[in-house]
């Protein structure tokens, strides 16, 4: 099995809330995260190992916790997923399911099947922009959904009421699965994916503009944002991040409008 063929990933016990902590400080390299009977799971691409590890020992020596690390195929992974994934529901009126599951009672329902992109509804920062963008989308709009991934957000926009989006990804092993996602919920030309370095994107003529990915991308967008006339809603932040974001949002003329926490999550309402 070469390093192209599968994840590294670390399980650490969350018994002392300590992953959110972790996934931030792994920024970028993290490409997402399950929970399971108290574990979480984060998955990275191979070849980081060592570099992590020295993070991990670094973290440590601050907060005390246990890992271990274990490989996991990139073939079958998805089977874990199909394992633990259970349906999402965001106020009762949204809600997302796996691909293998019939239909949901809730007044707008996603499929979403498990694949290389990670994006599924279950973390808070997810769930978070989710229930925002039921608050914020209008028909007619038209949104840019930075940072794709699943292309959760872009088929929520869709929805939700929006006439188009433009969706932007720079990860390639995404595309399949965010093509997948569109035809399961038979999205036909009202979605744009493209394949991009989401900090290379300089059309911001739009809306809403989506943005859940982490702090250390946010704080290089946030500067090429103020060029939008839209409403911006940013998540994948801790709390604790918040008031450095409130600060260099208003160095570059945008004001926080609003923030809503989920556990140690926030999502952010800029314009």
């Amino acid at each position: 099995m070469t390093g192209q063929d599968f994840f590294d990933v670390l399980s650490i016990s969350d018994e002392n809330g300590n992953v959110d902590m972790i996934q931030a400080l792994m920024g970028n390299d993290c490409l997402g995260t399950y929970f399971n009977n108290g574990i979480a799971k984060l998955y990275f691409y191979s070849g980081l190992k060592n570099d992590l590890e020295a993070r991990l020992q670094e973290i440590n020596s601050n907060h005390s916790f246990q890992w271990k690390w274990e490989k996991q195929n990139k073939e079958n992974w998805h089977l874990t997923w199909q394992d633990n994934f259970q349906p999402v529901i965001i106020e009762g009126k949204l809600a997302v399911i796996p691909h293998w599951q019939d239909d949901s009672p809730e007044d707008i329902v996603i499929k979403i099947k498990p694949g290389m992109a990670f994006g599924t509804g279950h973390h808070e920062t997810t769930w978070l922009i989710l229930s925002q963008m039921m608050k914020h989308i209008k028909p007619g709009m038209s949104a840019l959904d930075l940072g794709t991934g699943s292309g959760i957000l872009s088929i929520a926009a869709i929805k939700l009421g929006a006439l188009k989006v433009d969706a932007v990804e720079n990860d390639p092993d995404c595309e399949t699965n965010f093509k997948e996602n569109l035809n399961l919920n038979h999205m036909d030309n009202n979605i744009h994916y493209y394949h991009r370095d989401v900090l290379t994107w300089n059309n911001l003529d739009y809306d809403l503009i989506l943005v859940n990915i982490n702090r250390n991308v946010i704080e290089k967008l946030i500067p090429q944002l103020k060029a939008t006339r839209g409403t911006i809603l940013l998540s994948g932040l801790l709390v604790t991040d918040h008031k450095t974001i409130k600060s260099l949002c208003q160095n570059h003329h945008l004001q926080v409008k609003e923030k809503i926490i989920k556990e140690e999550w926030v999502c952010l309402i800029v314009e």
